[in-house]
């Protein structure tokens, strides 16, 4: 019975993560350039099951496995693109293909993002709020003076009066998002130190943003499944409970 307790135990606390997860997803399904996350449970402690024969009972067959514990394995990110909304505002922008904008933070940290809502900051470069300035080429901020800008789809920034180029927004992409990317903040993404990088196979697209890739109607879905999973562990357990305060008052009583 007591095995009972630890299985419905380590339900509720995995369906509990499932649901953070699910509600961090939906909570971000109009972050401009958000990754959903996906939650992976799995389970240890395995038992092999044996049938005994009647007549010769130290002859056993193994018929299955069976697992008491549940347990977290990881949350994965899906890195899939999300769909490219029209704005026709200037410093929007939105990658077609693979790749991350870089942003350096005031603490003159790397991150990488999706995000294209851009602005320019007090001191007049191209930044993303929040985060930070985005690199060009050579790892440098792009300082404007203005916000009529062209960029083209190589990233290139140009004055639309004057021509003049103020740099070029650089793309970067990894040769294995689950190995050397960290989920951060606000959409963004951190480089683990031995991350490979490649160059990116994408462009740039002005006046556009991606949205986020989250499926309402999936992570609906998700949530209802892990509630009805939630609940019906912890019904199992004030069962449980129940059944094993009935043991110990029939037991007083013998």
């Amino acid at each position: 019975m007591f095995q009972g307790f630890y299985t419905l135990g380590s339900a509720m606390i995995s369906e509990n993560r499932n649901l953070n997860v699910i509600s961090n997803n939906m909570a971000n399904a109009a972050t401009t350039g958000y990754k959903s996350d996906k939650y992976i449970a799995s389970t240890f402690r395995e038992e092999v099951l044996y049938r005994s024969g009647n007549i010769t009972p130290n002859k056993r067959t193994p018929i299955g496995t069976t697992a008491m514990i549940q347990a977290t394995n990881d949350r994965v990110t899906n890195y899939e693109q999300g769909g490219l909304e029209p704005t026709e505002m200037p410093l929007d922008l939105a990658i077609s293909g693979e790749g991350f904008f870089a942003v350096q933070t005031g603490d003159n940290e790397t991150l990488y993002t999706r995000n294209g809502s851009l602005i320019t900051d007090d001191a007049g470069y191209l930044a993303v709020p929040g985060v930070g300035r985005i690199l060009g080429a050579g790892g440098t901020a792009i300082h404007v003076d203005t916000d009529a800008l062209i960029i083209d789809t190589d990233g290139t920034v140009r004055n639309e009066m004057t021509g003049a180029v103020y740099g070029r927004i650089q793309l970067t992409d990894f040769t294995d998002y689950y190995e050397g990317l960290i989920k951060g903040d606000n959409g963004t993404f951190a480089a683990q130190e031995d991350a490979q990088t490649r160059p990116a196979d994408a462009q740039i697209v002005q006046g556009m943003l991606e949205r986020s890739n989250t499926s309402m109607v999936e992570e609906m879905t998700s949530m209802m499944s892990a509630q009805r999973s939630l609940q019906a562990a912890a019904q199992l357990i004030k069962m449980y409970d129940q059944l094993d305060s009935r043991t110990v008052s029939l037991g007083s009583m013998s």
